[in-house]
């Protein structure tokens, strides 16, 4: 299948930003306030109506070079796949289907449809393609996309409201309700934070499975998680933000029962190192008081070359 939507036709678009969790990494699952950031990477998706009724639905996923990485044909009233069995079609199956049930209108017209998603990320950054995804397939099918996290995937819901914002946010579950607010946060020392991606490729289902099972009383996280949190959003200098992210770090390895990223990896490294996400693999945020060619050349040795500015990975809203 060759088939791609070009600008000049009508289409239906919408879009998501990517994410990177600051604060509260596994306890936002049982209600840590958490603090996250929407990335200037993210996910588009397209819509075109055909002028065929087979009720069929032609999907194509691009990467971020512009080439396709799923090409997938669905039956439109069952969302059955005619041409894999690839687990990426039954997680989209699942997801369609979540949306219908959440909105029986959604894909009830006859006419042929053709979507085309785009990454503006690599794959294996884990900034959300799956979050992003879910976005806009709750945009367009006019459904909640917490509700439809819910109903397909499952997780806090933090990405999906990262995906939808263009600031900073405070997320945090209470009642199992999911709580958004927008904030203004970009600390006075943002010149001396970096982001550096470890090239290894977690997974988020297995890591909240093993926090699930290892820790059984979460609330002693979850307040301490949340104070650290409501403390990095005030903090105004350098040396205090790395003291608030070096007890953010000590916290979870202790409770995880892992090693912190900086004694596994970076115990020579002169600034604070924080993991982001899930442990041991997509992102660290660095600190870095030298020059950016001085931590480019220490992380080189680490073979780590995926490294960002903050103004280089953070969106700033510039209306």
């Amino acid at each position: 299948m060759k088939l791609r939507i070009t600008k000049q036709e009508d289409e239906l678009s919408f879009y998501g930003h990517g994410k990177l969790l600051i604060t509260g990494e596994y306890f936002v699952l049982d209600g840590a306030q958490a603090l996250a950031v929407p990335t200037k990477y993210g996910q588009g998706l397209r819509v075109k109506e055909l002028h065929s009724a087979e009720n069929i639905l032609y999907w194509i996923a691009l990467d971020n070079k512009n080439k396709p990485w799923l090409q997938f044909t669905f039956d439109k009233e069952t969302f059955t796949c005619f041409n894999t069995s690839q687990a990426e079609a039954k997680d989209l199956t699942a997801i369609l289907n979540a949306a219908r049930e959440l909105n029986p209108e959604f894909l009830s017209e006859a006419k042929d449809l053709a979507v085309e998603t785009r990454l503006e990320f690599p794959r294996d950054w884990g900034l959300g393609s799956s979050s992003t995804l879910i976005h806009c397939i709750a945009k367009w099918a006019k459904v909640d996309g917490y509700i439809l996290l819910q109903k397909s995937i499952g997780g806090s819901g933090y990405d999906i409201a990262s995906a939808a914002h263009d600031s900073a946010i405070l997320y945090q579950l209470i009642n199992k309700q999911p709580q958004t607010i927008a904030v203004n946060w970009k600390p006075v020392f943002s010149d001396k934070i970096y982001f550096a991606h470890l090239g290894k490729k977690q997974s988020s289902p297995q890591a909240i499975k093993n926090y699930r099972e290892l820790i059984k009383d979460k609330t002693h996280g979850v307040n301490e998680l949340t104070r650290i949190t409501e403390a990095v959003l005030r903090c105004t200098d350098l040396k205090t933000f790395e003291e608030l992210i070096n007890e953010h770090e000590m916290f979870v390895g202790a409770q995880l029962q892992q090693m912190k990223v900086k004694d596994s990896l970076f115990a020579d490294y002169w600034g604070s190192v924080k993991s982001l996400g899930a442990w041991g693999g997509d992102y660290v945020m660095l600190t870095n008081e030298r020059t950016e060619e001085d931590l480019k050349e220490y992380l080189a040795t680490k073979n780590i070359t995926t490294v960002f500015k903050w103004d280089e990975m953070i969106f700033a809203n510039q209306s």
